[in-house]
């Protein structure tokens, strides 16, 4: 038998807490609907899941992808959906790309733009300068986009690095071996692309040098294998906040750091899920947050394997609950 056909069931026989609603309507506040084609039956499905908002990323800069996205999801559905604008990083070597990637982000906000978005392709692991370069977040030329952010009173969510164990040999090693033998694409080891610790302090240059502007770093801050990282980064920068975006499965193996992070910093972590909501991701992202259940998937293995280990329930109060569900993403994308 292959590993990747071995589904083995647990013989334990603890607490199980089915979820489908969460506890409070929730602001999903990291997802990319691009692929989405009808906009009210997401609406019902996010009725059924107890959503109240979705913060959509995929509003591309190319052929007015941000209007598109912004008259079908927001346009259509206004209390329900925040979309964020992105912007060209191919005008990188270009003398007017601050200017136009400032005005560019200004039109969006006045269209209804809800925040700027950067992901990996763009920043540190992909897009690269006319002189070979990759470009990290920390480029200068990218000031100005910060500033028009901060100016037009929209945060930043930016994707930076991806999980520690893709920038190590894909060998018997790895805690996401198969994951990474079914996407070699996936490993940046000996890739020619930046380290993990490159991207991060990268990252934190960047957060250090703009304090005038808010960033969400996705995936709780790069770094969701070491939590007292990510608390050392928000002491330090107060303009810092993260999301749980497809990372329960890194906070649920660590419950305890996990409930003590969540519950510390409870003022800056954003509910997402990277994902269109279904009952499966819905129901064990609330049931991560919402339970005591102890030893239960993060997923289906058919969805994503990202390593073959079980999580935990944090059971966090509800107040916590508030301001991570909902609060803290009602204040920084859905802002008056």
């Amino acid at each position: 038998m292959n590993l990747q056909d071995w589904r083995p069931v647990s013989q334990l026989k603890v607490k199980e807490t089915p979820l489908t609603r969460a506890k409070i309507p929730v602001i999903d506040a990291h997802c990319h609907l691009r692929g989405v084609k009808d906009a009210g039956k997401l609406v019902a499905a996010m009725d059924e899941f107890n959503i109240r908002a979705i913060v959509h990323l995929d509003g591309v800069y190319k052929d007015g992808g941000f209007y598109r996205e912004q008259a079908k999801f927001a346009g259509a559905y206004p209390d329900r959906f925040a979309v964020l604008c992105q912007i060209d990083i191919a005008q990188i070597d270009d003398p007017e790309f601050g200017r136009k990637m400032s005005a560019h982000i200004t039109a969006c906000v006045n269209s209804g733009a809800r925040g700027v978005k950067l992901h990996k392709s763009m920043v540190g692991l992909h897009a690269k300068d006319a002189a070979g370069n990759f470009v990290m977040p920390d480029d200068p030329r990218l000031a100005a986009v910060w500033d028009a952010a901060a100016k037009n009173n929209v945060p930043v969510l930016i994707h930076i690095a991806d999980p520690a164990a893709f920038f190590l040999p894909t060998d018997e090693y790895n805690e996401r071996f198969e994951e990474l033998h079914e996407h070699p694409n996936w490993s940046y080891y000996n890739a020619g692309t930046p380290g993990f610790e490159a991207l991060l302090a990268a990252q934190e240059r960047m957060l250090k040098a703009n304090p005038q502007t808010d960033y969400v770093v996705a995936h709780v801050g790069s770094h969701a294998e070491d939590l007292a990282d990510v608390a050392r980064m928000l002491d330090l920068y107060p303009n810092m906040y993260v999301d749980t975006a497809e990372r329960i499965h890194e906070l649920g193996r660590q419950p305890y750091t996990a409930r003590d992070f969540l519950i510390k910093y409870a003022d800056r972590v954003l509910y997402g899920t990277d994902l269109v909501p279904n009952a499966h991701n819905t129901g064990y992202n609330y049931r991560f947050f919402e339970t005591r259940d102890e030893y239960f998937p993060y997923n289906r293995l058919e969805e994503h394997n990202q390593g073959r280990w079980m999580i935990y329930g944090v059971y966090l109060p509800d107040e916590v609950l508030q301001k991570i569900y909902v609060n803290n993403a009602e204040r920084l994308y859905f802002r008056k």
